[in-house]
């Protein structure tokens, strides 16, 4: 019997190793189990951050996107009004010829044109201006030859220096100068 007694304590004693093992290896598997959720979510939650981080960078991008195209397209359509504002003032000084004032413009500008001017000169004009400056050359006592090559709504332009240099003094030169410096001016009084 001591030999049945023997193998039954050494079955006990293996049982007990073996449930003792089995008690580790499963406390073990909960700890490795209990770390692999926090990390799973740890790293889901971190996902989660960068795709909210990704995604309010984007929107950010597409809202400033957006603003920018819009700025554009007002910028645009108050370019397009300033254009068609400076557009219609070209149109009525196509008509200046028809006021009574247009020979005393004319002369004015003319005479601008000449300021400081020596030598041979040759006066520019449009073909509808062409009588009016040989007498406002007559007038003002000056001798130049006069060609109707301009086509203006108004005013001339004077060669100098045998033809190298021009002093352009016509109604749209001017206008086109003054928009260059009112063009905002314009659009304040237009978009205000």
């Amino acid at each position: 019997m001591a030999l049945e007694d023997i193998f039954r304590a050494l079955d006990e004693q293996a049982d007990k190793e073996r449930e003792d093992i089995l008690a580790t290896a499963r406390a073990q598997a909960e700890a490795i189990k209990a770390d692999a959720t926090e990390e799973a979510a740890a790293i889901c939650s971190a996902c989660v951050e960068h795709t909210e981080s990704a995604m309010q960078r984007k929107a950010a991008q597409l809202t400033n996107a957006a603003r920018l195209e819009g700025k554009k397209k007002v910028a645009s359509v108050k370019e397009a009004a300033v254009g068609d504002t400076f557009g219609k003032a070209a149109e009525r000084l196509d008509s200046a010829r028809d006021h009574d004032s247009y020979p005393r413009v004319f002369k004015a500008l003319l005479s601008e044109a000449l300021a400081g001017v020596s030598g041979d000169v040759v006066v520019l004009v449009d073909p509808a201006d062409e009588a009016l400056a040989r007498e406002t050359l007559a007038d003002i006592g000056v001798e130049s030859e006069v060609r109707p090559e301009l086509s203006t709504s108004g005013g001339v332009a004077v060669l100098t220096g045998g033809g190298r240099i021009m002093r352009r003094n016509t109604f749209e030169d001017r206008l086109e100068k003054v928009r260059n410096s009112i063009q905002s001016e314009v659009a304040e009084i237009l978009f205000t």
